[in-house]
């Protein structure tokens, strides 16, 4: 206000018809813990959302950098805390924990513990459990697997879809160990292994990390290669979208999303 103006009338009026509505997320709201330095999970999860029936509320989680069996433990108990900000008075019908690798270390089921700890009941996913769900549900138990991780973080990983009774046939890593490189990797790159890789074995081309930019190329490695991909973020909404009870094809993000309801 300009100095010495005086406070004009201020009215409370009633809404207009008296009517309220549900906030966005009508149908599904999903809660995503984000890494602190993956600018590409909550992107990828935003994009999938196919209309106001579904809300996406975001929480970040501190993950020292870089990555290693260390920094995701030391994150694990971090994961109460962080879920208590995901929108604490609204409904919630899916959280999702957005790290692949960190799961594979703290483990699927722990990371479920940690969330019902501060929040009851909720389902509760992630991009480990969500690939071996999706993997599943697409008939794939032979994988060829593409991350940008070291090669200790992929063993972790390769050892995580094992248990899950996917069996990895063929594994190429880049050999990266921070978000921030793992978000520079170009999209092409991707597509450009999957490519050169001897999938003959394979059912499906699984691309693990949350923080990749390979959602944009699913539809182009199927094409190249025949065969459905299935990468961590596609592959967390899915389940978390499945897990709340969606059933509606969602398209441009690949077979399991177009197929698997």
């Amino acid at each position: 206000m300009t100095p010495g103006a005086t406070m004009p009338e201020i009215q409370q009026v009633p809404v207009p018809s008296g009517k309220m509505e549900d906030n966005y997320g009508e149908k599904v709201r999903i809660g995503l813990i984000a890494l602190c330095d993956d600018v590409a999970v909550e992107r990828d999860f935003a994009h999938m959302v196919p209309d106001d029936r579904v809300a996406l509320v975001t929480s970040r989680i501190f993950l020292e950098q870089p990555n290693s069996q260390r920094t995701f433990f030391d994150m694990a108990g971090r994961i109460p805390d962080t879920v208590r900000l995901l929108c604490p008075l609204l409904r919630l019908d899916s959280i999702v924990f957005g790290c692949t690798s960190a799961t594979s270390f703290i483990g699927e089921a722990r990371v479920t513990e940690l969330v019902h700890s501060a929040r009851p009941g909720v389902n509760v996913t992630n991009p480990g459990s969500g690939a071996i769900a999706a993997l599943s549900a697409l008939g794939a138990k032979r994988v060829s697997v593409i991350a940008p991780y070291t090669v200790a973080n992929m063993a972790n990983v390769v050892r995580m879809l094992t248990a899950g009774g996917i069996e990895p046939v063929q594994v190429s890593c880049f050999g990266l160990d921070t978000d921030m490189d793992i978000g520079s990797v170009p999209r092409e790159a991707y597509l450009d292994v999957a490519r050169n890789m001897d999938h003959r074995d394979a059912h499906a081309i699984f691309v693990s990390c949350t923080a990749t930019k390979a959602l944009d190329v699913i539809g182009d490695i199927e094409t190249a290669t025949g065969l459905p991909c299935v990468t961590s973020n596609q592959a967390a909404f899915w389940h978390a979208m499945q897990l709340a009870g969606w059933k509606e094809t969602i398209s441009g993000f690949g077979r399991l999303m177009r197929d698997c309801w």
